[in-house]
């Protein structure tokens, strides 16, 4: 159901539950407690000339190609941050690609919680369709800031919500239209299991896994190779739920990958491999 609110009331629940998911993100990655401080004004140090002295990066949301968060932070703030979150890992030495690349993925990962909140506020699944490094302060916006301290030293971002995006969660939901009067038709009531016939569960192929320490994940880049726990010639798990159901042979259909299923799991082993 889709929560009623003004737009100063919608404005504020954006500031603070996007506050909350940054303070989250950043201690998913730091392991210790983290909090971000709604700063009313954007912080001027944040947005610079582009390209040079500040880092802008955009997460848009599947409801439409205008529906962005936009995040500025000048380098010595991005910086900052992707030192912050390095150092907790145990490393001591970093170039900028890869503070950069930490700082966005703290991003990516807050960007990617906060849908959920868009969801309860608009009463509709809310996803990050897509996020890349860049933002342009073209076009309508609101805007604000977030302080976050980090050790002795505070980092600071400017945040800008498209109004496109204010603007789709404050339209009114249109009630539906009533149905015609008439004589009443009886017909009969669908049984429980043709409701859960319905039902969409994700489907995955696994074709191994890896325990890697955070600290080699952070180094990971384009080109490194993590090894799996399963040898080529072993076959793959169909997951259905978290739920190991099949497995198989990897196979192409007309260009697409594909599973031809060779075993089916029993059902005791079924509730040994759920995660």
């Amino acid at each position: 159901m889709k929560a009623n609110f003004t737009r100063d009331e919608l404005v504020a629940k954006l500031k603070e539950s996007l506050s909350t998911r940054l303070a989250q993100s950043l201690e998913a990655m730091t392991g210790t407690t983290q909090r971000c401080n709604v700063i009313p004004e954007p912080p001027e140090a944040s947005q610079g000339e582009p390209g040079k002295d500040f880092l802008g990066w955009t997460a848009t949301y599947s409801t439409g190609p205008r529906i962005e968060l936009r995040i500025f932070a000048s380098a010595e703030n991005w910086r900052l941050i992707g030192k912050t979150v390095l150092e907790a890992a145990g490393l001591d030495e970093f170039d900028d690609p890869t503070l950069s690349g930490t700082y966005t993925e703290t991003l990516g990962q807050a960007a990617s919680a906060w849908a959920q909140d868009l969801s309860g506020f608009a009463g509709s699944k809310w996803e990050v369709a897509e996020s890349h490094n860049g933002a342009s302060s073209e076009g309508n916006a609101t805007a604000w800031g977030y302080a976050c301290p980090m050790g002795d030293s505070e980092a600071k971002v400017a945040v800008q919500v498209s109004e496109d995006l204010l603007a789709l969660m404050l339209r009114p939901v249109t009630p539906p239209e009533a149905a015609p009067s008439g004589p009443l038709v009886e017909t009969a009531a669908p049984s429980p299991f043709d409701l859960l016939l319905d039902v969409e569960l994700p489907v995955s192929i696994s074709f191994g896994r890896a325990f890697v320490p955070l600290k080699e994940i952070l180094k990971l880049n384009s080109g490194s190779i993590v090894e799996l726990n399963r040898a080529v010639t072993e076959p793959v798990e169909v997951i259905v739920n978290n739920c190991v159901i099949a497995r198989g042979e990897v196979v192409v259909v007309e260009g697409n990958y594909g599973v031809r299923v060779q075993q089916i799991i029993s059902r005791q082993d079924r509730l040994r491999t759920v995660n």
